[in-house]
């Protein structure tokens, strides 16, 4: 098949409300030579018919298709089978991007030569409020955003990577992977993408054993990670992802068995994978804010620090 510049991915599942808007952000990209891989994961609603009258009227820019329902991960990667480009974008179908957002990306990532890019991002709530995400200001790229849908892959870099299905945190699993084998990113300081929050999003179910699926990314994280030397950084992501905001999300929840459990597990393995946290060169780097709550929650104080987050105590 013929190589093409670029090919954006879209999983569609229960959006019919949203996916006119994203369709026409992205049928009216200033960008030339480029595809829109349109997954339908076995969607309930009418988003099939918003498909078909969108495929009718823009054939060969839109490349439909339907599974049966799998879960984000899975319909990403069949989009990622059939793509023809030789960068690969990712937009969640209840969000839309600015029209310029896919050119200037591709400006940037093929004038640094670089193998990732960055834009901002901004959140749209039902109630108006607009909230700007700068996620191109960074020391470190783990540390901002794992969302795949800010950035633009090369296909090379991608190679055989996929997102990981059935795994919450399949972002944080399929962008972290790439971060360890490449340190050429573009950014571009400006929110092209956009997000609706919609509320009762998916990681907001507090006592689920889906939260240990954490534990298993980066173990399967840590083999990359060996691989490419970058061993350090497992130690930032279990600190930030289990020890902080895993826990701190639980903690969050009602009382129970299951919940006190799944904090006793992700303290565990924390204390596994760092035996001696306040020698941890990734802990020492942390603000004393995070220190304090990554503290007691390895101590199996979180009563205690999420007592401290509810009282918002101004910690300098």
């Amino acid at each position: 098949g013929r190589k093409m510049k670029l090919s954006i991915i879209v999983p569609v599942y229960n959006v019919e409300k949203y996916l006119a808007q994203c369709l026409d952000s992205l049928v009216g990209q200033t960008v030339e030579d480029y595809e829109i891989i349109v997954v339908n994961d076995g969607s309930p609603d009418n988003s099939q018919r918003i498909i078909d009258d969108y495929a009718a009227r823009y054939p060969g820019l839109i490349v439909p298709m339907i599974k049966k329902n799998g879960g984000l991960s899975s319909a990403r990667n069949l989009g990622m089978t059939v793509a023809k480009g030789e960068f690969i974008g990712f937009v969640d179908s209840d969000d839309w991007i600015d029209e310029t957002m896919y050119e200037k990306m591709l400006e940037a990532i093929e004038r640094e030569n670089a193998d990732i890019a960055y834009c901002d991002m901004e959140d749209y709530y039902d109630d108006g409020t607009v909230v700007y995400h700068d996620v191109t200001n960074f020391t470190d790229p783990l540390m901002v955003t794992c969302s795949a849908c800010n950035k633009l892959f090369r296909r090379s870099l991608i190679g055989d990577a996929q997102f990981p299905v059935g795994l919450w945190y399949e972002d944080l699993s399929f962008v972290t992977k790439l971060l360890f084998k490449t340190d050429r990113i573009a950014v571009i300081h400006e929110p092209f993408y956009r997000c609706h929050c919609r509320a009762g999003s998916i990681m907001n179910s507090v006592a689920s054993k889906k939260n240990l699926d954490i534990i298993t990314v980066i173990d399967d994280l840590e083999k990359t990670a060996q691989q490419f030397g970058k061993e350090g950084k497992i130690e930032y992501l279990v600190l930030s992802h289990i020890l902080l905001t895993g826990i701190n999300r639980v903690a969050a929840g009602e009382k129970s068995a299951d919940r006190t459990e799944l904090i006793k597990t992700m303290r565990e393995y924390a204390q596994k994978k760092l035996p001696k946290l306040t020698q941890s060169e990734s802990f020492r780097s942390e603000s004393t804010k995070r220190r304090v709550i990554m503290f007691l929650n390895y101590h199996g104080l979180e009563s205690v620090s999420q007592f401290i987050l509810k009282t918002k105590a101004k910690m300098r």
